[in-house]
């Protein structure tokens, strides 16, 4: 449970965050006609203020609609054109409201795609978003306050260690590097005082799986631990039970988001299938003629409509995601909002070092996405020592090789030879990206060595 400090703490310096958290929290009983009226009216509210004060739309919109009021419903979304992430990146200007209180702050995309995009967000839409994810977190069991770790939740200018910021002190939460996982920092982790409290994991499942394989080794289990919660990766069932069976037979949910779109859906206590959230964000699942479907099972495209970022309104935003509806009734633990089922995509493997190092998506993504200009990459590891990193540059990427290898021997690891291919990655068979590609481990049909 959370101590008295941070309880204080919370709603005395974020108490916009715990008043959205508590209003979300009242609403899980909405059923989807009464979360339809409510996205409804914020969408005609949102397409009336991209009209008036964003010249993207204002200019491109009217090629398709004659007036604001054209679009009333979720099913007039589809006279209007899909928001893909190139046109982001290349109108990111024209995107961004020309009202200036509402500009709010620089943002990037966590590139779990392999795409990683910068756009801008305003302080409810940032708020809302950690008022969300606090109500998927307590369906594992967690209360805001009380203490979590992510796994791979490392930022800019902390790199390859687990330092904390006064935002991270401020809301309990503890960080553990995803791109420098071995049995000695997570044997440090296991004897620090905040281990012993720990109530929530968050983060990558291969991230956070590989973390647990140490923690095994070395017979350790955080005592207080509630539930895990896993996210931006696709999690199969067998790393699913790995990692309950590794953290003590706890709980462990899958969590669907990203900020770029504002989409986020959750795992209820009952696990079957993701409930959708609809305060930030109205889901559109489309065809290949950017209809809507609405047939459960049919998968499609997620489309993105934010109602919260007024920084950057995404409306008709192309995630790069395919979903599919699993029902619209209401779950056996009474959470009312309709359902997805697992995602389809964000998925890959792992690179294993000379050293013992394991490194997982999340300890790329948060060094890919700070590449200018890089509008795609991929990693492939060829040998025990050397991995190839695909880069797909955009106009503005400056960089040289030299100076990628460089920044990828600093920044993920100097212990295996870079190669350095410009293009883009290389999609699966069924045009999927792994954003790591073990062909090392995979010519020998293995999915880890087998002294990991």
């Amino acid at each position: 449970m959370p101590s008295l400090l941070h309880k204080t703490l919370l709603i005395g310096l974020t108490p916009m965050r715990m008043r959205l958290y508590n209003l979300v929290q009242s609403r899980t009983g909405w059923g989807p006609e009464r979360i339809r009226s409510y996205q409804e009216a914020e969408l005609r509210k949102l397409v009336r203020y991209c009209w008036a004060n964003v010249p993207f739309y204002r200019a491109r919109w009217k090629q398709h609609i004659s007036a604001p009021d054209d679009i009333r419903t979720i099913e007039d979304l589809q006279q209007l054109p899909i928001l893909s992430k190139d046109e982001l990146r290349s109108e990111l200007s024209a995107l961004t409201t020309t009202v200036t209180t509402n500009q709010g702050s620089p943002a990037r995309s966590g590139g779990s795609t392999g795409r990683p995009t910068l756009f801008r967000m305003n302080k409810l839409d940032e708020e809302m978003a950690w008022a969300q994810m606090y109500t998927a977190w307590s369906w594992a069991g967690y209360t805001p306050g009380a203490p979590f770790l992510v796994v791979g939740g490392e930022s800019l200018g902390i790199g390859m260690t687990d330092r904390r910021t006064w935002k991270d002190w401020i809301v309990n939460r503890w960080v553990t590097s995803g791109s420098n996982l071995t049995q000695e920092r997570a044997r440090t982790l296991a004897q620090s005082p905040q281990f012993r409290r720990i109530e929530l994991v968050f983060g990558y499942p291969n991230a956070i799986r590989e973390l647990g394989e140490f923690l095994s080794e070395i017979g350790a289990v955080p005592p207080r631990l509630r539930g895990i919660t896993c996210t931006a990766e696709v999690m199969r069932g067998d790393v699913r039970e790995r990692i309950s069976q590794t953290f003590g037979y706890v709980t462990v949910t899958d969590q669907y988001g990203l900020n770029d779109g504002g989409l986020l859906a959750a795992e209820g206590p009952d696990r079957d299938g993701l409930h959708v959230f609809f305060h930030r964000a109205i889901l559109e699942i489309c065809d290949a003629n950017n209809r809507q479907i609405t047939e459960p099972g049919k998968t499609g495209r997620a489309i993105a409509t934010s109602l919260t970022n007024l920084a950057t309104p995404f409306v008709r935003y192309e995630t790069g995601d395919e979903v599919h509806w699993k029902t619209l009734e209401s779950s056996a633990s009474g959470i009312a909002w309709p359902r997805i089922g697992p995602v389809d995509g964000r998925t890959g493997d792992l690179i294993f070092l000379p050293s013992g190092r394991r490194i997982a998506m999340p300890g790329l993504t948060l060094v890919m996405r700070w590449m200018e200009g890089l509008h795609a990459y991929q990693f492939i590891q060829t040998s025990p020592n050397a991995v190839t990193a695909r880069l797909q540059r955009g106009p503005s990427f400056s960089m040289t090789e030299e100076a990628v290898v460089a920044y990828l021997e600093a920044k993920i690891a100097d212990e295996v030879r870079w190669t350095i291919v410009w293009g883009p990655p290389e999609l699966t068979r069924n045009s999927k990206v792994l954003i790591i590609r073990n062909d090392w481990l995979r010519a020998q049909g293995l999915s880890r060595p087998p002294s990991a």
